[in-house]
């Protein structure tokens, strides 16, 4: 069933068990029947998979002195229903039991859950349990298990992606891995700023993989944990078990891998596991918030393993896009946001995709509130974010302030003109540039009018040596920033 408006529908509910003209208890009802009044009220609200993945192996164990205890099959479901269908849950409970009840969740094995299974159960006449689950029901068990197992967030998919020129190539690039995994591209390196999508579009990649093929083993982790499960590992001995876990997948999906480089007994690891998987023509996502090149302190046989495949940025999106992605999340959260909101955060939000669903966040709850609010109250609301991030930097600020410091025109800073100290003025602009707004290369070359990005590679590494070894320029692109943050 397609989702509906839950106001209109949660007000059209009928009361549970009306029997003679009045409302029974709640107190006489069995758990399993006020789970099915509640049950029932979240499939017509959410959509088939979204049920599916969150409410199909939840199950009402007491309600007891105002708290209604839930049980679920895994930590990551626990955390995903009480951080974002928690007042969804409530609701549901207060049309089915008339009582504002408290949330509490704790988690079963799968062992345990087999008594709950066993209702959907029948002896034939041979005494073998008949399964009354469909060859389509057994399947989307299959992929729940699937999908428990990875440790992917089933809200991050291909259809919830906005797409924009900032991340075009790279889902055209994660469309092509689900199509032909292992080949397509391997591996491949997704990297760009704090908040962009990298993350979404990795899970994307294996939530599409288990929808079509929940057969195929799926594993997504961040570098920390494959630290602290190999740590975990070698101290209880149990390395064979810890290879197996990451050798023997079809996809594996390492987030925030640029913290490697200051982990060397990792990178070993991470290294041998690589090459299992890539001879094996196993798929290998890899993302991070800088390109393999400025990975530092990592060996050059792991940065060619990196590079070796498809390496794709993924950039701040535009104002068009920005708009796309609020619209986007006003749907999912079936909530009505005004036009002018969403342009003001589109326009005063720009760091990053996180803090843009953050700030829509800050807005909906106000309206929730039940509160008629203004323009001018959603400014405040964006007011307190920027004010807590540093003051706006622009390309225009960088270069202005190396030409005021060093004395040399922005013309000549994006000319053609090669004299040393010309070249010196030129090679700090790229370097504030790459270092303070984390610009691809190919943005930074095009920033001083440069067609080749190795010249900013190189700048950089000239710039930090210099800045090393000679303290007086140090001080002069100490000054530089000081300009840079007082314009």
């Amino acid at each position: 069933m397609d989702k509906i408006d839950f106001e209109k529908y949660m007000e059209n509910i009928p009361k549970p068990n009306i029997e003679e003209g009045r409302v029974e208890s709640f107190e006489r009802m069995d758990n399993d029947d006020i789970w099915k009044i509640v049950s029932e009220n979240l499939r017509m609200v959410l959509d088939k998979v979204e049920y599916k993945s969150l409410f199909a192996d939840t199950y009402l164990e007491r309600i007891d002195n105002g708290v209604a205890t839930f049980s679920c099959t895994s930590e990551f479901k626990r955390g995903l229903i009480q951080n974002d269908y928690k007042n969804l849950l409530q609701r549901c409970l207060l049309k089915a039991t008339g009582q504002n009840l408290q949330i509490d969740f704790f988690i079963k094995s799968s062992i345990e859950e087999k008594g709950k299974e066993s209702r959907y159960q029948f002896l034939n006449t041979g005494s073998q349990n008949i399964d009354l689950f469909s060859a389509s029901e057994n399947e989307k068990k299959k992929y729940q298990d699937a999908l428990t197992y990875s440790k992917l967030n089933p809200k991050y998919t291909f259809e919830t992606f906005v797409v924009g020129s900032h991340n075009r190539l790279a889902e055209a690039v994660a469309h092509a891995v689900v199509k032909d995994l292992g080949r397509a591209y391997n591996p491949v390196f997704f990297y760009g700023n704090t908040g962009v999508g990298k993350t979404h579009l990795m899970q994307a990649i294996g939530n599409q993989l288990l929808k079509e093929s929940p057969d195929k083993k799926v594993v997504y982790v961040s570098i920390e944990q494959f630290l602290n499960e190999m740590i975990e590992a070698i101290r209880t001995k149990r390395n064979e078990d810890f290879r197996s876990k990451y050798r023997e997948v079809d996809l594996l999906m390492i987030d925030d891998v640029q913290f490697v480089e200051t982990l060397p007994k990792t990178q070993e690891e991470l290294f041998h596991t690589f090459n299992t998987l890539y001879h094996a023509n196993k798929q290998i996502l890899l993302a991070s918030d800088r390109p393999p090149k400025e990975i530092r302190n990592i060996t050059d046989r792991l940065r060619s393993r990196f590079e070796g495949g498809m390496v794709a940025d993924i950039q701040m999106p535009d104002y068009e896009t920005r708009i796309a992605i609020l619209k986007q999340g006003v749907l999912e959260k079936r909530a009505k946001v005004p036009e002018e909101f969403i342009d003001l955060i589109a326009k005063n939000i720009d760091s990053s995709v996180r803090e843009l669903e953050g700030s829509l966040n800050k807005v909906i709850t106000l309206m929730l509130l039940g509160e008629k609010i203004t323009s001018e109250d959603v400014l405040k609301i964006l007011d307190v974010d920027i004010e807590s991030k540093r003051i706006k930097i622009t390309p225009q600020k960088i270069i202005k302030s190396v030409s005021n410091v060093f004395d040399v025109p922005i013309a000549d800073i994006k000319g053609g003109r090669r004299t040393s100290y010309m070249a010196l003025a030129r090679q700090v602009a790229m370097y504030l540039l790459r270092k303070e707004l984390d610009l691809p290369l190919e943005r930074v070359a095009k920033e001083v009018n440069r067609k080749d990005h190795t010249t900013v590679i190189h700048a950089y590494k000239q710039i930090s040596k210099r800045m090393e070894k000679d303290s007086r320029f140090a001080e002069k692109i100490d000054l530089c920033m000081r300009e840079i943050t007082q314009q």
